[in-house]
């Protein structure tokens, strides 16, 4: 219950800080459940596919005037404090002020002497037209900053009291690194974070190698995942980033997920990737693919275990239904479930009666109206029933002719069981009545049979 509690708490924080305008639907009950590679990949499909909106002074400006912009028509620069106004109309540049590639657009190969004559032209790939990482930057902290990887500067070359640029460690070795102020440090972090998922199929060059990797996953280098997940931490999502994020997804139709979940990086990168990550309502304590296995039984005995279920926001009853080669060999001891037993957690009864031995399989699906369906195995083994040693108990070896009867047992009860041999009349022996000499008793039953050696003297 922990665990589910964890994820409702992450979904207050998000929703209670950004009055969100994520679209409805826009993030599939498909998503949850996901882990690690799966859950960046997931979103890798999700945000691939985009408008390219035409860069430059009529393009990638005019969604600056809803994406970068403080009260006053300022433009909302983070590599400087100078104050600076958009011009006015829809469009246009503001001068000593560049488009800036927060992920430099030489790590991907791409060049601003492409072969392109438009402004949806002009660069080759479409991570160089993408304004989730593309921001107003005053044109002189661009130019010093270069095409440097983010880092800790520790020998400072050049600074305006918000851009810094200098040497610092990567990888262990001294490389020279750009270093965003502190209150801008957490808006770096997710800009990567989406860069390396949206554009995860890229292949690196130049310094992008100093922070990313050709695979798609994990994609960001050990060094690039401590530095961004420290920065993330400490400088949590803003308001800026929330209007940001919801500016560029009015003119590209896509969004930063990492400032929609701002712990989605924990669970792809950080301390929660053994978690599953769940972006609405769901089933969470199970996920396709998992199993239950029961304990092993024998053909006609069965066997019975509780299934637990546990949901978070759900709306809707779940409904419960088993189907596969076997699932006549499987029962539920409900088929539907209210929403609240689920987000609460409860308990299903399973139970298993075998009618073959072997290994036995079912699926049992959960699902709901307002749920990604959850399919989990269901597996069982009969196993042939154990032979035991059954034998005869309480006879001796010798008997002499004037000695009583002796009633025929065995050492376990054996239903059906019958006798013969001289001297047996029922379940009796009587010495007498067998003579003199060595006598052979047998036993039959439907599950054993036997014989014992009586001397009669």
């Amino acid at each position: 219950m922990l665990k589910k509690f964890q994820i409702f708490l992450l979904f207050l924080s998000v929703f209670g800080l950004s009055y969100a305008e994520i679209p409805e639907g826009y993030y599939p009950a498909t998503l949850n459940g996901k882990k690690e590679r799966e859950l960046k990949t997931a979103f890798h499909l999700l945000l691939k596919d985009h408008t390219r909106i035409g860069y430059g002074a009529s393009g990638t400006w005019k969604v600056f005037r809803y994406s970068d912009v403080k009260s006053g028509n300022i433009v909302w620069d983070m590599y400087s404090n100078i104050v600076r106004y958009f011009t006015s109309g829809s469009t246009g540049a503001t001068k000593e002020m560049n488009i800036e590639h927060s992920v430099p657009k030489s790590w991907w190969g791409d060049a601003a002497d492409y072969e392109g004559t438009t402004p949806l032209t002009r660069f080759k790939y479409d991570a160089s037209y993408d304004l989730h990482h593309l921001t107003p930057a005053d044109a002189d902290a661009n130019t010093q900053k270069s095409n440097y990887p983010l880092g800790v500067v520790r020998t400072v070359s050049w600074t305006n009291g918000v851009t810094k640029v200098g040497t610092g460690y990567v990888n262990g070795m001294t490389t020279n690194v750009f270093e965003p102020a502190d209150e801008y440090k957490g808006d770096f972090a997710r800009m990567y974070f989406y860069f390396v998922t949206c554009y995860q199929d890229y292949s690196w060059v130049s310094l992008g190698s100093k922070m990313f990797q050709r695979n798609d996953y994990p994609t960001l280098n050990e060094y690039a995942r401590n530095l961004l997940l420290e920065w993330s931490r400490q400088d949590p999502v803003s308001q800026k980033e929330i209007d940001r994020n919801n500016g560029v997804y009015r003119f590209q139709y896509n969004r930063n997920p990492f400032i929609d979940f701002p712990d989605l990086a924990e669970y792809i990168w950080g301390t929660k990737t053994n978690e599953a990550f769940y972006v609405g309502a769901g089933i969470t304590n199970w996920q396709n693919g998992d199993y239950f296995i029961f304990p092993n039984s024998t053909m006609g005995i069965s066997v019975e275990k509780s299934f637990p279920v546990e949901g978070m926001q759900i709306e809707s009853r779940v409904s419960l239904l088993l189907d596969g080669e076997n699932k006549n060999m499987f029962s539920l001891s409900a088929s539907t479930l209210s929403a609240d037993a689920v987000n609460s957690g409860t308990n299903v009864g399973i139970t298993y009666a075998p009618q073959s031995e072997g290994l036995h399989k079912a699926t049992l699906t959960m699902s709901a109206n307002d749920i990604a369906p959850v399919t989990v195995e269901i597996r069982g083994i009969s196993i042939p029933r154990s032979v035991q040693r059954i034998v005869p108990v309480g006879l001796k070896k010798e008997y002499s002719l004037n000695d009583t009867g002796v009633t025929l047992k065995l050492s376990e009860p054996v239903a059906g069981c019958t006798w013969e041999g001289n001297g047996v009349s029922g379940v009796t022996f009587v010495p007498g009545n067998a003579g003199k000499g060595t006598h052979t008793l047998k036993w039959n039953s439907p599950l054993s049979c036997g014989t014992v050696l009586v001397i009669v003297k």
